[in-house]
């Protein structure tokens, strides 16, 4: 009887830069606990050219009790856009039967631009940590300071900007012209009643 092992793939940054090389993990485990080291794992294209290649090692992820794992080396596509890789998993023994998962991949030019952002609470000017931004498909959170770089090819793009307790902002930017950006997030208006009964 075959053990049914499971894929996962994490730490794939999201944009990859077109023509360059990226890294990623991949991982199995058993529910049995077996030992999944030498299991060769391979990251297919779309047109099924193996495109990095590993074999899983005898440590398990930190915290995990069977979670076998490999950080791979992966050429990234030639073309700007969406993309989905196939990611194989092959054990050294029958007990394990081979396993495929998909991995969507968003392809991006090379950064031309830093971009700096600045974050204030509207009203009092006070800096705010922990923002989370997307300028397109880059992200970033603002520091302690309230400020965040990212880097990102020229362009127009929708930014957007949230945090618990405040309205999100969205603004469309030309990246070209702006490498600063100062933003202000109004405080969310409490409801006069939050429960209803």
């Amino acid at each position: 009887m075959n053990h049914e092992i499971s894929l996962a793939v994490w730490d794939l940054p999201s944009p990859v830069v077109i023509g360059r090389r990226t890294t990623l993990k991949a991982g199995i485990s058993c529910p049995c606990g077996c030992s999944l080291a030498r299991t060769t794992i391979d990251v297919r294209d779309e047109q099924g050219a193996t495109i990095g290649s590993g074999r899983i090692g005898p440590d398990v992820w930190p915290g995990s009790s069977a979670l076998h794992w490999v950080e791979l080396d992966v050429t990234a596509p030639d073309v700007e856009g969406a993309h989905t890789w196939t990611v194989h998993a092959t054990a050294p023994d029958e007990m394990h039967a081979q396993l495929e998962g998909t991995v969507r991949v968003l392809a991006s030019r090379p950064p031309e631009h830093r971009v700096t952002i600045d974050l204030i609470e509207q009203g009092s000017g006070r800096r705010l940590a922990d923002v989370e931004l997307r300028v397109g498909a880059f992200r970033a959170t603002t520091d302690e300071e309230g400020r965040a770089q990212i880097d990102v090819p020229a362009g127009r793009y929708d930014v957007h900007a949230w945090k618990i307790g405040y309205d999100l902002l969205s603004i469309a930017e030309d990246i070209a012209n702006r490498t600063t950006l100062r933003l202000e997030l109004a405080v969310a208006a409490q409801a006069e009643q939050p429960y209803w009964m």
